[in-house]
């Protein structure tokens, strides 16, 4: 008998998804456990797997149509076996009128694929690909940016016509779009207040250089100045649990819990992936984790559980060069720290001008939740923290 393969929640937040890919056609043979399809979720794009082996019978759920949890995106039994007749096929189909000429044109490429290839500039559309029905991957778009500006296909953009004046119009994916919702609802309501400290780095950076080797040794791993800042970061907070807060329904949440989100830079945008129980790691779990987030994050492979429960944020663009910067609450978190670049740069040392390797560090919090003083306590602990790394740092 046919059974109805359903969107399922993937994680507690959940009321959609977007499908982003099929990794096998209608008629296709698939086995339990395997990949069936990539879906888009307010966190992260998942890979969902089979939950039985037999013959995808008909796929419901179109490439970058988004559905309601619950929503029947494909039916899957035996071959040659019929499907039975449901009233939310035709609606499916009814909601989403697509003729055969856009689906050959538009759709023989994954929004995965067209977001990546935009990105670095590759005509999408005159790659070979090699996905269900000649499809193109993101898989193809890596291998033609792998392979170079000659097999890329790089193209400048296509003429259209009468294009708008202002470019292309590039659509958000969910996880921009959720991001972008979230975002604009707490800068218009939280009153947001931020504090910025500067911080001399000097003792950190020649601790750091110290232990290298040994770190190197024990843990397999050279730790960066950010790993330094998040230990630092989760050791502060343990004295300043106020910050490590959130605001809902009317109430303080305080956590228990230190989970400390890590922004990434990544080709679907900024994600902010989470150390789980930063205050309970030591420096080499936590170079190692944060390195290993990363690397998920820019490929892609982030799961929900990589995502959820973060308590705090720590942002930093001091490999971007920039000095300072109001960085913007993660919500419902209560508060973000900005970390700018470490810099050499005159301060007075008792009674003498010295040059010292000086970053600021700016807190931006939720003034609902935690007034300035506390907030500026947790600075002055931060700042001695890094100051005097060999009191806790080993």
């Amino acid at each position: 008998m046919a059974v109805q393969f359903r969107l399922a929640a993937l994680g507690h937040t959940m009321e959609k998804g977007r499908v982003l890919e099929w990794f096998v056609a209608e008629g296709g043979t698939i086995k339990e456990g395997q990949p069936l399809l990539s879906v888009e979720t307010d966190k992260a794009a998942v890979d969902v797997d089979a939950p039985i082996s037999g013959v995808i019978l008909r796929i419901v759920g179109q490439v970058d149509e988004e559905y309601a949890v619950g929503a029947t995106l494909a039916w899957i039994g035996e071959e040659g076996e019929a499907v039975p007749d449901a009233p939310e096929l035709a609606a499916a189909a009814a909601a989403t009128p697509v003729s055969t000429e856009t689906i050959s044109a538009e759709k023989r490429v994954t929004p995965v694929a067209r977001r990546l290839a935009e990105r670095h500039g590759i005509d999408a559309d005159a790659i070979d690909g090699t996905g269900p029905d000649g499809r193109v991957t993101k898989e193809d778009v890596q291998r033609a940016i792998d392979a170079g500006p000659a097999e890329t296909n790089a193209t400048a953009p296509k003429e259209t016509g009468a294009a708008a004046p202002g470019g292309n119009r590039v659509p958000l994916t969910g996880i921009q779009r959720t991001a972008a919702e979230r975002l604009s609802a707490s800068w218009r309501e939280t009153p947001l207040v931020t504090e910025g400290i500067d911080v001399d780095f000097s003792a950190c950076l020649a601790a750091r250089a110290e232990k290298a080797a040994a770190w190197q040794k024990a843990h397999d791993i050279e730790p960066s100045i950010n790993d330094i800042v998040l230990k630092a970061t989760a050791e502060a907070l343990k004295a300043h649990m106020r910050l490590n807060a959130a605001y809902a329904d009317g109430a303080i949440e305080q956590f228990q819990e230190i989970n400390l989100g890590v922004a990434v830079d990544s080709e679907q945008g900024l994600i902010v992936p989470v150390l789980h129980r930063a205050d309970r790691l030591n420096i080499g779990e936590i170079a190692k984790a944060t390195h290993d987030l990363g690397a998920k994050a820019r490929e892609g492979k982030l799961g929900l559980a990589d995502l959820e429960g973060g308590t705090f944020t720590v942002t930093n663009l001091g490999g971007l060069g920039v000095d300072w910067f109001t960085p913007v609450l993660n919500p419902p978190q209560c508060a973000i720290l900005g970390v700018g670049r470490v810099r050499r740069a005159p301060v007075v040392v008792d009674d003498e001008i010295m040059v010292r390797d000086i970053a600021t560090l700016v807190l931006s919090f939720d003034h609902r939740v935690v007034d300035g003083a506390p907030c500026a306590r947790f600075l002055a602990h931060l700042k001695a923290l890094i100051e005097n790394p060999n009191t806790w740092l080993q």
